[in-house]
């Protein structure tokens, strides 16, 4: 389970593997592959390997969601920020 407080929020990013998410308590906006969307209790959403995704909390309580990954998540590298790739997209460009 994901909890996350008020001003909760995870930047866009990506995995190797898929999660679906079954929204328990809050308002959720959410972005998957570049689309919005409200995610509200009983709203169910799923993200495939590779979708660039991102949670913020919308409401003015907790957010609160069950979250299943499968397959079962790397030891290491599951997570892949969109952030760090601007980053040396850009620090690559300087150098050009």
């Amino acid at each position: 389970m994901v909890q996350y407080a008020s001003d909760g929020i995870i930047g866009t990013h990506d995995h190797p593997f898929e999660e679906t998410y079954l929204i328990l308590e809050g308002v959720a906006e959410a972005t998957l592959d570049g689309e919005r969307y409200r995610l509200e209790p009983g709203d169910v959403a799923w993200a495939g390997a590779g979708c660039v995704h991102g949670f913020v909390n919308a409401g003015r309580g907790p957010l609160r969601w069950l979250e299943t990954q499968a397959p079962q998540p790397p030891s290491r590298h599951s997570y892949r920020f969109t952030r760090d790739w601007d980053y040396l997209r850009s620090a690559l460009e300087e150098q050009s």
